[in-house]
């Protein structure tokens, strides 16, 4: 038996052994890839809103603040 031959795989074979990849066709659609994509950047932009809303009322309380 030779020594250069291994039971590595190799990526694209491990994939296509994987037991969810039939059932989503061979692999994940481009909608699934947008809708994803499109839930992420929400996700970003609403908690960046609620970041910059929490700083804006540590400032509001912060200049009302009693000194």
């Amino acid at each position: 038996m030779p020594d250069n031959q291994t039971n590595e795989q190799t990526p694209a074979q491990a994939d296509a052994q994987h037991p969810l990849e039939a059932s989503f066709g061979g692999g994940m659609s481009e909608r699934r890839k947008e809708r994803g994509a499109s839930w992420r950047v929400f996700i970003y932009i609403a908690g960046s809103h609620l970041l910059l809303a929490f700083m804006a009322l540590l400032f509001y309380l912060g200049s009302h603040a009693g000194k």
